[in-house]
């Protein structure tokens, strides 16, 4: 009985393997075809303004740095709690944007393909690892609406690893500043919230080649309510 189970089990997962398998090429090419200027124009906003996130907590983050290296802790410190406020706002952003997504996705029944999640982009160990297991269950996924709610629930999880290791280092800063570690793993973790931030992007843009094949009307309102849903 027992072995009947595992057989089971193990031919269920290969098949759902299987069925989930699919040409992902040939799939972006019919769906290329689908995007004109509103979701065009969305796209490119919400570009520039992760541009800008980014642009601002690096400059932080810099000058943070240029300040410790001067002994001068006190201001370093404090401009390292500014790159971190931006991290914080950036975040919730993003979170905000998720869960609008993953309303606007149940619109429609068939979504562009997305890769599985890989580790290879991440340097924090804990979204590597966890980059690792949503791979592996995007895998076992059939349909192309679950794996894009599942996309975007790895996203909103690895947005929330990014700013609770930004806390605890900042915290880490304080207590030791002249730890150069710990200004480097908090670099790092900038450097993963961008990689997710591209990641990000690419399922924005996938919702909109979907969105904009079911419905024509009122179509430029949509992408600008999605896009700035958040702010």
């Amino acid at each position: 009985m027992t072995v009947e189970l595992v057989l089971s089990s193990v031919g269920c997962v290969l098949l759902c393997y299987a069925l989930g398998r699919y040409n992902r090429t040939l799939a972006l090419q019919r769906w290329s075809c689908v995007l004109n200027a509103p979701e065009r124009q969305a796209i490119e906003s919400l570009r520039q303004r992760m541009e800008v996130d980014s642009a601002l907590a690096r400059q932080a983050l810099e000058a943070a740095e240029r300040a410790r290296e001067r002994n001068r802790v006190p201001d370093a410190l404090t401009v390292l709690r500014v790159a971190l406020s931006i991290l914080e706002d950036a975040g919730a952003d993003r979170l905000t944007r998720l869960r609008a997504m993953g309303v606007y996705s149940r619109m429609v029944r068939a979504i562009q393909p997305l890769p599985p999640p890989a580790a290879a982009p991440f340097r924090g160990p804990v979204l590597r690892a966890a980059a690792c297991l949503a791979g592996l269950a995007h895998r076992l996924l059939v349909g192309t609406q679950e794996r894009f709610r599942f996309w975007l629930l790895f996203l909103g999880l690895g947005v929330r690893i990014v700013l609770c290791e930004g806390r605890r280092l900042a915290g880490e800063a304080e207590k030791q500043p002249h730890h150069g570690r710990t200004w480097g793993q908090f670099a790092r973790g900038l450097g993963d919230f961008e990689v997710l931030d591209a990641l990000h992007l690419s399922a924005f843009e996938a919702l909109a080649a979907s969105l904009a094949a079911v419905d024509r009307g009122g179509r430029l309102r949509l992408w600008e309510r999605i896009a700035g849903d958040a702010r």
